[in-house]
């Protein structure tokens, strides 16, 4: 059984950005992965409301000297460049109302944002995505971390997932949430959760869990969810979080980019 590193949580922001992320991500799941060429790892999308890269590679397969085509599973494209491949497997970000976060992966299906917390969470399980709540710097504190505690515990460890990422401070390790809800049986999957700005993109696959599968390049997405949900206890993570100084550099970065955003929006 082969550990294949998969990236839990990436944005590939704009369609310029593609080859420079699957070059990152290729470099990175080599080292995680120990090996060279062929089957690398997987990249798991969750695109924004206002990202709508998956949808560009299928009519636009050929990026900077990586090739996409489509696998066997309308939510999957294989990327390919010489000897390498690598899935990328799309999925989504939902906004709540509060400013939590609900991800599907595994889906092309679409969600609306703005949803009560609960109803967010809901609407994505009901759709058959695997749903996890992802981890937020300053998201999880007083009221809203009381509510993210009462909707994993109302549908339990077996129909949520956790995701930890790459964006928090890595010398203070893994949040002590995080780590209660692990040891109450909810699975934990990493992933580096890049910024649309700087050189954010290198850490794609740099942060993730070994999947023990070998799967199928028809279907990888088939069996890494069946390997996921058969399993009792959170994947083995690779990588690491962010260093000081990166991690203050993209936490400003993050709240000027939002405001410009806003500001041209206005």
């Amino acid at each position: 059984m082969t550990n294949w590193p998969v990236d839990a949580h990436v944005h590939f922001h704009f369609p310029e950005l593609v080859g420079p992320t699957l070059d990152a991500a290729a470099a990175n799941f080599r080292a995680a992965g120990r090996r060279s060429e062929g089957w690398l790892g997987a990249i798991l999308l969750t695109q924004t409301s206002g990202e709508h890269v998956f949808e560009f590679l299928r009519t636009n397969p050929a990026v900077a000297g990586w090739t996409l085509t489509p696998a066997q599973e309308p939510e999957t494209l294989i990327a390919r460049n010489g000897g390498s491949s690598l899935a990328v497997i799309c999925g989504r970000q939902v906004r709540a109302a509060n400013g939590l976060e609900v991800l599907a992966l595994g889906t092309r299906e679409l969600f609306p944002d703005g949803l009560p917390f609960e109803e967010a969470v809901e609407v994505v399980r009901r759709s058959g995505a695997l749903t996890v709540i992802p981890w937020g710097f300053g998201k999880w504190l007083g009221d809203r971390g009381k509510l993210v505690g009462r909707t994993l515990e109302l549908h339990g460890p077996r129909a949520l997932f956790v995701g930890d990422n790459g964006n928090r401070l890595g010398l203070l390790g893994q949040p002590a949430m995080i780590r209660g809800f692990e040891q109450r049986g909810f699975r934990v999957l990493p992933g580096t959760d890049p910024f649309p700005f700087a050189h954010n993109h290198r850490r794609v696959g740099g942060l993730g869990f070994l999947a023990e599968v070998n799967p199928a390049e028809s279907a990888p997405w088939r069996d890494l969810r069946a390997w996921l949900f058969q399993r009792t206890a959170s994947p083995k993570p690779y990588g690491s979080a962010s260093g000081p100084v990166p991690f203050v550099f993209n936490q400003i970065g993050i709240q000027v980019y939002y405001r410009f955003i806003n500001k041209r929006s206005a």
